[in-house]
């Protein structure tokens, strides 16, 4: 049991300890305000105040966890043992050089988005306005590397502290925005398809879809017994985020009443778990969120309890309020589109804290640090520069025994020349994790 001294209780003091001594560390603590009840304690102890009481193990505070509202500022940047910091002090009684709790609360509780910023043209945080893409520790999952430091920290004080143990876990994922590419796309939206073919001179998209329409060739985007294939082999357990089918401007997919669709989620049923991409529109809208929820539960069979938004398409804190009014329980949004890494500075699953309501929520996080867009779409790379680019991540969440969570799409693996190559980099990726 760990005894901790704080001058005042709050939420986002209960949210930071809980996080990193519940959650992560396995460890039983007490928060008192009573310095009596501290100072009388033989347990394992430390404070974390603006000063220490006496001559304990000592944590200096900055005062943002005893804040209950959100201001604008940015806060400073330090290092400690060739690690980036946030909060730096010099109060030279403290065990640390900056204010890890501080740290750790901006960081997971994404402060600074809900700051003003500038949306990018799908209305979403860039990573590039992220104070971890111009410091340049996107890369890094800063806030496991902070509470290694700090179990250093309570190891040598208090040997006898037992931390939980770890093992690192990978957990690819998968993102179905159009589950066929000719497939199940109904007369009309394959006549406009044939019509655009012929007028731009397209004669090989033309033919090839009169052949899967035919049920001559496979559709190429159907490289689901592949990844069926690579689950099995590999003793993967990945989750699947189907797209509803809504349609619009950015969402494309079949319908999941199609009967060709419901056949797919069975089969994605029995071999992973099964969560909702919900459509472009749906961030922060509670009735669509729910239609679409209940449409792709009547057309799986299954209780629909994950997701992950469509084009990453988060804005905080109305998409996972709208989430949490929807009975999701589990979010594997976080993470940036365009930019590899860490968007919320860890590779652990944690509870999402509404800073706009100032409290907890028992929506669970799974951040992510791969998408196969950033290297498709924003930094084209070489089939050998990919893997060289990725091991450092995976290797760094190895050796720190975090979750490392990829995000690829079905059509990535399609067996064209333009694609054939993604097949060779994600099972390098995969042994690399798995070795």
């Amino acid at each position: 049991m760990l005894l901790i001294f704080v001058p005042i209780i709050t939420k986002r003091i209960e949210y930071v300890f809980s996080h990193i001594f519940k959650e992560i560390s396995g460890i039983d603590y007490t928060l008192t305000t009573e310095k009596a009840v501290f100072s009388n304690s033989s347990q394992p102890k430390f404070s974390y105040s603006k000063t220490p009481l006496d001559n304990e193990l000592f944590f200096h505070a900055e005062g943002l966890l005893e804040q209950a509202e959100v201001n604008p500022f940015v806060p400073e940047t330090g290092h400690f043992q060739n690690i980036i910091t946030l909060f730096p002090n010099s109060n030279e009684a403290s065990a640390l050089p900056y204010d890890i709790f501080s740290a750790v609360f901006f960081m997971l509780s994404r402060y600074e988005e809900y700051l003003p910023f500038t949306p990018d043209k799908h209305d979403r945080f860039e990573a590039a306005q992220s104070l971890a893409f111009q410091f340049g520790f996107l890369q890094e999952p800063v806030v496991d590397l902070w509470i290694k430091q700090l179990a250093g920290i309570l190891k040598s004080a208090f040997p006898d502290l037992k931390f939980r143990e770890k093992k690192f876990i990978f957990t690819p994922t998968y993102d179905i925005d159009i589950a066929y590419a000719y497939r199940c796309k109904g007369f009309l939206r394959s006549s406009g398809g044939f019509l655009k073919d012929a007028f731009t001179g397209n004669f090989s998209n033309f033919f090839t879809r009169l052949k899967v329409i035919l049920n001559i060739t496979t559709d190429p985007s159907d490289t689901y017994d592949y990844q069926f294939g690579l689950q099995k082999k590999y003793e993967l357990h990945p989750v699947y985020f189907f797209h509803p089918g809504t349609y619009g401007k950015f969402d494309k997919n079949c319908s999941p009443e199609n009967k060709n669709i419901r056949k797919l989620l069975q089969s994605i049923s029995n071999h992973a778990d099964l969560g909702i991409h919900p459509s472009y529109l749906s961030s922060g809208k509670t009735e669509m969120l729910a239609a679409e929820i209940g449409r792709l539960e009547k057309a799986s069979g299954r209780k629909i309890t994950k997701a992950r938004q469509h084009f990453i398409r988060i804005s905080l804190p109305e998409t996972y309020q709208n989430y949490i009014k929807n009975n999701i329980t589990d979010d594997y949004s976080m993470g940036f589109a365009t930019e590899t890494g860490f968007r919320a500075g860890t590779s652990e699953p944690f509870y999402f804290f509404d800073l706009q309501k100032n409290e907890e929520t028992k929506l669970l996080i799974h951040p992510f640090a791969l998408m196969d867009g950033v290297y498709i779409q924003y930094h084209p790379a070489t089939a050998e520069e990919i893997p060289e680019k990725i091991r450092p991540l995976i290797a760094q969440v190895k050796a720190l025994n975090g979750t490392f969570i990829s995000l690829f799409h079905n059509n990535t693996f399609c067996d064209t020349p333009e694609m054939r190559h993604w097949r060779d980099i994600y099972e390098e990726i995969i042994k690399f994790a798995m070795k």
